[in-house]
């Protein structure tokens, strides 16, 4: 069963409204309501935000500096790569996690410790 945005659950209400015959003020607050819903979605914008900037750049900083077929902890990572060598681990760690997530580094696990290399 696919999740049921906020506009669906109104219409859904809307709907049950209509069809027991309730009163036309509890209609158009339902509206109202899903009217100020979708206009505050339509705000919402596509550009990144400053962070996700930074760490776009970050990110591409690490994937130029490693070399392929080699495996690197974030400690290393962290020193070889200049713009990260001034971040804190817990942020370098998120940069590299992104990284992995979207598929351009792979993550190893060796005895409790994890390795990070280009795929």
């Amino acid at each position: 069963m696919e999740k049921m945005t906020i506009v669906d659950k109104y219409n859904s209400v809307r709907d049950f409204l209509v069809t027991h015959g309730a009163d036309a003020q509890m209609i158009e607050f339902i509206d109202s309501r899903k009217a100020l819903t979708v206009n505050k979605n339509s705000k919402r914008s596509d550009k990144p935000t400053k962070a996700q900037a930074e760490n776009a750049i970050l990110a591409e900083a690490v994937v130029n500096s490693i070399s392929a077929g080699q495996r690197y902890t974030v400690s290393e990572i962290q020193k070889n790569v200049t713009e990260l060598s001034a971040l804190s681990n817990q942020r370098a760690t998120a940069v590299i996690r992104s990284l992995v997530r979207v598929g351009r580094l792979a993550r190893t696990e060796e005895k409790g410790k994890a390795y990070f290399s280009l795929v």
